[in-house]
């Protein structure tokens, strides 16, 4: 059993949220507090870098994918929830659509593992295999940053549909 951390690739510019604070509050920025706090329908203001192109997947201001990414979720998990997230860059006149799936947080961290001491930033990521079950994708719980692990299966699947904009970090699972 492999699991990785699937996250936004660096070398992309992310966007710039201007209205980020009116659609969730502080304190309830990470996990399912986000999907909770938003409505079905968002809009969110942002500023792009010049000729920035949208990536399938992005991180901040919190998880969110292409319609094409929320497809391969449905694919492996039928019973995940999706809240529509429109981006609007009023500069530039650009817009994009995404979704911001409600995906299942699992507290299974081994104790092993090494964080920050905020618990914001994992240093040595290991994962109890016996937690986790057969999920293909998830939220990691007990963490105040947000972490989302895949399976192999659905990471190469990914990798297969040439999602644009997404890195992997392997975690070991005892």
């Amino acid at each position: 059993m492999r699991y990785f951390r699937i996250y936004t690739d660096s070398r992309n510019p992310l966007p710039r949220c201007l209205n980020w604070n009116s659609l969730v509050k502080p304190g309830r920025r990470t996990g399912r507090l986000v999907f909770e706090a938003l409505e079905k329908n968002n809009h969110l203001q942002i500023e792009l870098d010049g000729e920035c192109e949208f990536m399938d997947i992005l991180c901040r201001p919190c998880f969110m994918v292409s319609k094409e990414f929320a497809g391969l979720i449905r694919m492996y998990c039928p019973e995940i929830r999706f809240k529509n997230m429109y981006l609007f860059d009023r500069k530039n006149q650009r817009t994009a659509f995404y979704l911001v799936p409600d995906l299942p947080e699992i507290e299974c961290l081994h104790g092993d593992s090494e964080l920050s001491r905020d618990k914001s930033e994992i240093k040595k990521g290991i994962l109890s295999g016996e937690k986790i079950g057969n999920l293909p994708v998830f939220l990691l719980g007990n963490v105040k940053a947000d972490y989302i692990m895949a399976n192999l299966e659905f990471v190469e699947s990914a990798y297969r549909r040439e999602v644009r904009g997404m890195k992997t970090e392997e975690f070991r699972v005892l």
